[in-house]
């Protein structure tokens, strides 16, 4: 993949790898951080433990933040229940030991993957918000199925949650995964698998819809993994919750999904090479 610290300055040669889907050109930076300023919702997804792609997500953020645009950022890494320790974060009411802790309990990643961005949400006072459903409720679909919930457990969703498997995701999982899952893709693992992704997805679209409509003045800038942030998952499941929000997907680039087989239907924009992993 193409260094970030070079690709990441605001005046980014064209050639660094910045791919405008829309009509398949390189463009620079600045072209694309003027997109993002345009939108209400930006989605950046990331392979978790690439650094790479948390740099492209902070250069974003900053970029906003120097034209003084007010953000909340939305993180998959962060489950709903965590929201307080979230808001103490943001208000500096917390240490930074003691919120690695939190975020270890939330995600098994490196934090020094994801600390330059919540240090430049604190020093800002950015709102950050926890978009992701409770971990044992994703474990529990994605092992069972929908079907087995309890009846609180769907209560305790957010409104709006679906889990219908009726939706464009479905299929890009299943064409994007096909040797993954060659043996199982019309039995009940890959229904499952699939049922979880779009729990998730739509839990995190309708957390989205959910504080935009009370706080309409701030763009929402969502962080997270590249099979959510695709405009077929969070993107289009804020369409089915009625959201009438815009958005913006940057996607940087993995070996399934690249700028010669991905088109404006996926993505706004591709950045870089193909890094290893998809997750």
């Amino acid at each position: 993949m193409v260094a970030l610290s070079v690709v990441l300055q605001g005046e980014a040669s064209a050639a660094a790898g910045f791919a405008r889907m829309s009509d398949r050109q390189n463009v620079n930076f600045s072209q694309l951080a003027s997109d993002a300023e345009r939108a209400d919702v930006v989605l950046i997804g990331e392979v978790h433990d690439n650094k790479a792609h948390h740099d492209l997500q902070a250069a974003v953020i900053r970029s906003l933040l120097a034209k003084k645009i007010p953000i909340a950022i939305g993180f998959e890494t962060m489950q709903a229940e965590s929201q307080k320790q979230l808001d103490d974060w943001t208000q500096g009411r917390v240490s930074e030991e003691d919120f690695k802790k939190v975020f270890a309990a939330n995600w098994t990643y490196d934090w020094n993957l994801y600390r330059d961005i919540f240090i430049l949400a604190r020093d800002n006072r950015i709102p950050l918000i926890a978009l992701n459903l409770p971990k044992e409720i994703v474990k529990k679909v994605s092992r069972k199925g929908y079907q087995s919930l309890s009846e609180q457990e769907r209560k305790n969703l957010p409104k709006g949650t679906t889990c219908d498997l009726n939706n464009p995701h479905t299929e890009f999982l299943k064409k994007s995964f096909k040797e993954l899952f060659q043996n199982v893709a019309s039995g009940r693992i890959f229904s499952y698998f699939c049922e979880a992704q779009t729990l998730r997805n739509s839990g995190m679209a309708s957390n989205i819809k959910e504080y935009t409509l009370k706080h309409p003045e701030r763009k929402f800038i969502a962080l997270a993994g590249i099979w959510h942030a695709v405009k077929n998952a969070i993107p289009e499941q804020l369409e089915r919750n009625g959201s009438k929000l815009t958005s913006l997907v940057i996607l940087p680039e993995i070996a399934e999904l690249r700028r010669e087989n991905a088109t404006a239907a996926e993505a706004d924009y591709m950045v870089g090479g193909a890094p290893e992993g998809s997750f």
